[in-house]
């Protein structure tokens, strides 16, 4: 990955606000059986159904940093103090702990590459900051405004992750005072197998003078010749077989095309200034499977019977501006007109996917939208089947969030509903936790939050439904999130079970006694471990508040438990 400079602070969003004592449970993939369940990871390696697909976390990290400095406004008597002076996101797509032993050459590459690039954004911070800080208090001296703030964003995309590969973008935009922005796109694909990060040779057999012509042809498709600098001369810059690297000894630069696969092709994207202005912008030229000149390696074409989840970036229009004879599929947000737009982004009341005079509206949706913060994501769902859905995840409060479902079958456009869900993250590294990505329709993972044993998060496995709404398919759902304070006040009896989660008869415990929660009903139990390894079952008597085991609250049983409210 490339290492650029961003800015950002590491922001647990995972925390419910009202609490403070926490445990990371470790995260284990819930089987598909409905009444055993795996604990942890630990305890049993994944079945061949697990391996099927990796489990992905995205992991994000914010900054905000105002300006520090003593002057109180610039030459133009705009206000400094306390101004913000940067702004910044860094994401990257890693292997959940989940999936470390059933992929773990992936495991190791991605998450590795991964690392180096957050780490990397991390430690050229300051330098960013300094220069933001240094230009914001030099403006009045220097007799100018200052033109900020700084910014830097990079937003991944995962665009296809199926059985073979997983091929994902990262999209970044950054600002620093100059007389206009700059962005791009990145593109890395993996074979998901070997962990090996793959080249345009490994997926498709050919050579830059097979490519450069369809290459132009496709360009010349989108602009026209004369928009170009030297077209020609530029495409036979690029190499096959290599990345784009920089030799400081002979401080030559050899260009590897930047590409990346997706459920359409194989993409070529080429920057601002690269073959062209930067009034022309940037092209992303797609050349589909069958049209590549070359022998495609069968084993990278994408499976035709699979269904599929993916990002995707339907435009967005405000209301106030939205051209109803748009005949393009995008997305309308309404904002509530009596609170002030602030830099985080827009508050929006309702959420309408419209195509021409086709449209349908998700009403009473309250959610802030930020294109650059990403607090909006949206997925193209495909079943197996061929039916297909957008979904929207629309952050709300304490990482709740509504899942707006669209159908966008037989060229039509209609509101399946609305899901409610919690996020779920694999919390397994405090440094990078990140929230799981969805990526196949009978394999999703959605939350939710319980109060039997204090607050906690649970999840469990949904599929894409026939109506194209979430379905839960699990009985029993993993906890991810709890409190690791919980002990007995008195002795009680519980249900052991054996390693498998069955049932093993009766059991005393007495005063003292610590319990971890690892697995929920969500209605009628809660499994935990004991500090000897051993595994228990609390039944519940009562199950509205307060919660009661044979007929006792739950308070007068056990201190340390964390509610939110």
């Amino acid at each position: 990955m490339k290492n650029r400079i961003c800015l950002f602070v590491f922001v647990a969003a995972f925390l419910l606000s009202a609490c403070d004592t926490k445990v990371n449970v470790n995260v284990a993939k819930p089987s598909d059986n409905k009444t055993d369940q795996t604990a942890t990871e630990d305890e049993a390696a994944p079945s061949d159904e697990a391996k099927s697909l990796p489990v992905y976390k995205l992991v994000s990290k914010y900054f905000s940093q105002r300006y520090e400095g003593k002057e109180k406004e610039d030459s133009e008597g705009n206000p400094l103090e306390k101004k913000l002076v940067f702004d910044g996101l860094a994401q990257a797509v890693m292997v959940a702990e989940e999936s470390k032993d059933a992929y773990p050459e992936l495991y190791k590459s991605l998450n590795e590459a991964s690392i180096t690039s957050l780490d990397a954004a991390s430690s050229n911070a300051d330098g960013m900051i300094s220069q933001a800080q240094e230009d914001a208090g030099a403006s009045k001296k220097d007799n100018r405004p200052f033109f900020g703030p700084y910014s830097d964003y990079m937003r991944v995309s995962v665009l296809r992750a199926d059985s073979k590969v997983l091929s994902y973008v990262e999209d970044y935009s950054n600002f620093m005072g100059g007389a206009h922005g700059m962005y791009g796109r990145s593109g890395y694909t993996y074979d998901i197998n070997t962990g090996k990060k793959l080249l345009i040779t490994d997926v498709v057999k050919l050579t830059e003078d097979d490519l450069i012509p369809v290459l132009k042809e496709k360009l010349l498709a989108l602009n026209d010749e004369d928009e170009y600098d030297d077209l020609d001369e530029k495409l036979k810059t690029y190499k096959l077989d290599c990345e784009t690297v920089y030799d400081e000894e002979t401080q030559e630069l050899t260009y590897g095309y930047n590409w990346y696969l997706d459920n359409d092709g194989m993409h070529f994207y080429f920057g601002p200034y690269e073959i062209a202005p930067y009034a022309v912008g940037a092209a992303d030229v797609v050349i589909a499977y069958d049209e590549l000149p070359g022998t495609v390696n069968e084993e990278y074409l994408p499976d035709a019977k699979s269904g599929y989840i993916v990002n995707c970036d339907i435009p967005m229009n405000a209301s106030s501006w939205d051209d109803k004879s748009d005949t393009s599929l995008h997305f309308v947000y309404e904002t509530d007109e009596s609170v002030e737009n602030y830099d985080n982004g827009f508050d929006c009341t309702a959420l309408t996917l419209r195509k021409g005079d086709k449209s349908a509206t998700a009403s009473d949706e309250y959610f802030t939208y930020n294109y650059e913060k990403n607090y909006l994501k949206q997925y193209k769902v495909v079943t197996k089947d061929g039916r297909q859905y957008i979904y929207v995840l629309a952050l709300t409060y304490n990482d709740y969030t509504d899942v707006m479902v669209f159908d966008i079958n037989d060229d039509d456009v209609k509101l399946a509903g609305v899901f409610n869900c919690h996020l779920v993250y694999d919390i397994s590294d405090p440094d990078y936790y990140g929230e799981f990505i969805p990526i196949d329709p009978e394999n999703m993972y959605f939350g939710q939050v319980g109060d039997l044993f204090g607050t906690y998060t649970c999840y469990g496995r949904y599929v894409v439904g026939d109506d194209g709404m979430p379905e839960s398919v699990d009985s029993v759902y993993k906890i991810s999130w709890a409190s690791d304070e919980a002990k007995l006040l008195k002795p009680i009896r519980v249900t052991m079970l054996d390693d498998d989660y069955n049932e093993q008869g009766m059991t005393s415990l007495g005063e003292g006694e610590h319990l971890l929660p690892i697995q929920t009903d969500n209605s009628t139990f809660v499994d935990c471990r004991l500090d000897d390894g051993r595994l228990i079952r609390l039944k519940f008597s009562k199950t509205d508040y307060p919660v009661q085991i044979d007929g006792e609250n739950i308070e007068d049983l056990f201190e340390g438990l964390v509610y939110a409210g």
